[in-house]
């Protein structure tokens, strides 16, 4: 398969790249924040301008008809300078929005309107067929009950995107100006915009997560690039009993297994940004893809904290918040256990192959 990108695809890789130098955050000039990012607004208005918010959508809509690669470079370089976005989120509640039809679409194409999805629960593992948020009404006039949480960017957001169950399955409603309290958003008889009907529901929000998953699995290449590049100059650099720690055959080994874990999750990332491009349905490629970089975040995070020593364990040192931030990826929209215990549950569907015979 053939990974090489055009000319385009370079150009747009290196606006963006030139774009994440700009915003990255600023380490070494003291603390930098940790926990969750706020919302950048003239990060937010630079990706506006060089139409990374509209790549995958419709030309017709303000978007530039590109794919889910496209979107993949851009999210790469996000993730290699450390800049934190509502990137992924917004993508996935503009893909629910043009199936819709939705004209606010194009407010979310130009950087205008941030709406963002709202579909974690308190005390519930991840589901994106299920919802304990209810909805009831009918034709214009609908209202919400019940609590999503986390929602990131709800506090900066126009609109949500919410996932709820109604009569006949899962629908997709639309509530403008949320009101955030502690990282999420309660509904209490709160008027909602039907987007999808059940008819339909669960299989956009399937292909919508798939579009998500594939942007944050580059987002998350980009982090492993840059902690495992401030790694290998680290121990290029720092010297021990008057060499260089690079000199120590072990820690030389250890550089090289991040290595290869650093191109199995780039081939893996690639390959699903260029399958969902091609059938955004296919949540099996997202999954597969999530449970390595997932896996491979891991090991490269948890390598260059230890290799780094006590350094890479403080907040004015960056590679502490690129692992920081492969952590939290990995336990967005799944983690690595509930993917691979999809995957495991569709083994029955797969001839046995007997590799003796």
């Amino acid at each position: 398969m053939d990974f090489s990108i055009d000319t385009e695809q370079k150009a747009l890789r290196d606006a963006a790249r030139e774009l994440a130098s700009r915003r990255a955050p600023q380490h070494g000039e003291g603390d930098v924040p940790v926990g969750p990012a706020p919302h950048d607004a003239d990060t937010w208005s630079a990706l506006a301008e060089v139409g990374a918010l509209g790549l995958p959508f419709a030309e017709d809509v303000g978007g530039f008809g590109a794919s889910a690669v496209e979107v993949s470079l851009v999210a790469t370089e996000l993730g290699k300078a450390g800049v934190r976005t509502a990137y992924a989120d917004a993508l996935i509640a503009g893909s629910l929005l043009a199936t819709a039809g939705s004209d606010l679409l194009e407010s979310v194409t130009d950087g205008s309107a941030l709406v963002v999805p709202a579909m974690a629960e308190p005390d519930r593992a991840w589901s994106i067929t299920t919802s304990s948020v209810t909805a009831e009404g009918a034709d214009d006039s609908w209202k919400l009950t019940g609590e999503k949480s986390p929602v990131p960017y709800a506090d900066a957001a126009s609109h949500v995107v919410v996932p709820a169950s109604v009569e006949g399955g899962l629908a997709i409603f639309l509530v403008e100006g949320p009101t955030a309290a502690g990282g999420g958003v309660t509904f209490d008889g709160t008027a909602a915009t039907l987007l999808i009907g059940p008819d339909n529901g669960a299989a956009a929000l399937s292909q919508a997560i798939n579009l998500g998953i594939v942007t944050l699995c580059a987002e998350a290449l980009g982090a492993m690039e840059g902690a495992s590049t401030m790694t290998v100059e680290y121990l290029k650099t720092r010297k021990q009993f008057g060499v260089p720690l690079m000199s120590f055959q072990t820690l030389t080994q250890r550089a090289a297994d991040m290595y290869v874990s650093l191109e199995l999750a780039r081939s893996t990332a690639l390959f699903a940004a260029m399958a969902i491009s091609d059938d955004p349905s296919d949540s099996t490629t997202a999954s597969r893809a999530k449970v390595v970089v997932g896996q491979s975040g891991r090991h490269i995070g948890q390598e260059s904290i230890q290799l780094h020593g006590g350094i890479g364990m403080t907040a004015e040192y960056a590679v502490g918040h690129l692992v920081t931030r492969l952590t939290a990826i990995e336990r967005t929209f799944g983690d690595t256990r509930q993917h691979l215990a999809s995957l495991a549950s569709t083994l029955s569907d797969h001839e046995q192959v007997d590799i003796l015979s």
